[in-house]
């Protein structure tokens, strides 16, 4: 039965993996566990088996090759630079919004001290 089970964990992993790529599944990991696990239920509804708990293991490079590794300093570099820019676009909207409102300040401003001047003249015609 163990030999069975395995079986039906590889090989449904390997079909999973194989419509996928590696970026996919390194970036996805939760998705990619959740697929695997519906599958893998699938086939051992027929057994009456039933996953209760189960962890899928980090990816890991092989010696001499480092792909996982630039990938996940790949995902940190651009999620650090995602940050800058949500900094200074929302630092830019604040300054923006701020000098908006300052003039349209000084405009509502005059148009009132306006038509006080000219309802004032007209009062004093």
């Amino acid at each position: 039965m163990n030999e069975l089970v395995k079986g039906i964990i590889e090989g449904e992993t390997r079909v999973l993996a194989a419509s996928m790529t590696m970026e996919e599944i390194f970036k996805g990991t939760k998705e990619f566990k959740q697929e695997v696990f519906g599958k893998v239920q699938l086939e051992l509804n027929q057994f009456g088996l039933w996953i209760y708990n189960a962890n899928v293991k980090q990816l890991v490079d092989v010696p001499g090759h480092e792909y996982f590794s630039y990938l996940g300093q790949k995902t940190q570099m651009e999620a650090a630079n995602q940050a800058k820019i949500d900094v200074s676009e929302a630092k830019m909207k604040g300054e923006v919004g701020a000098k908006l409102r300052n003039g349209q300040t000084l405009q509502n401003a005059a148009k009132i001290d306006a038509e006080t001047r000219i309802i004032s003249t007209q009062r004093q015609g």
